[in-house]
């Protein structure tokens, strides 16, 4: 008669928290939009990755505006000249976008040796084919904003929604 004998691994407790923690993950990561201060339709801070996804279609309209800080002078930019069609879109409709872009566009006046301001100026999108409504501060210097994933961004107007419903 043979007996088995269960060899437990020396890794166990490491596997375990591994184990763990990536499930911690698959429960948070879904659910985080609950922690941000606006409705995350509107700001969609926190919305990807979530179970909220494809709840909405959003377009957007505005323009960017880049001011030398030194000369004071002004550019008004046509997105098409930088980026694709459906890029294009997405600059005007989700905030991370439009800062991203402002980053870029700021990169770029750099290599010309300007120092530039760049704002996004009658930013305005539409939820699920609501009335346009207004959505980025057109006084913010987008080019000077660090982007932060875990919080809200004071330069998202608030959700007219929101206040709709109060």
């Amino acid at each position: 008669m043979t007996t088995s004998k269960v060899i437990i691994p020396n890794y166990k407790n490491s596997l375990l928290i591994v184990a763990a923690v990536y499930f911690l993950t698959q429960l948070l990561l879904p659910v985080r939009h609950y922690t941000f201060e606006d409705d995350v339709l509107w700001t969609e801070e926190g919305h990807r990755m979530s179970w909220r996804m494809m709840l909405r279609s959003r377009q957007g309209k505005g323009r960017y505006k880049v001011v030398d800080k030194n000369t004071e002078e002004v550019f008004i930019i046509n997105p098409k000249d930088y980026v694709s069609r459906s890029q294009e879109r997405k600059i005007f409709a989700y905030p991370d976008f439009a800062w991203q872009f402002a980053q870029y566009l700021k990169k770029e006046f750099k290599e010309e040796n300007r120092d530039v301001s760049v704002y996004l100026e009658n930013s305005k999108i539409s939820i699920n084919r609501k009335p346009y409504e207004p959505f980025i501060d057109s006084k913010t210097d987008l080019g000077a904003e660090t982007w932060y994933r875990t919080k809200h961004h004071s330069w998202i107007l608030p959700s007219p929604y929101i206040k709709s419903e109060k």
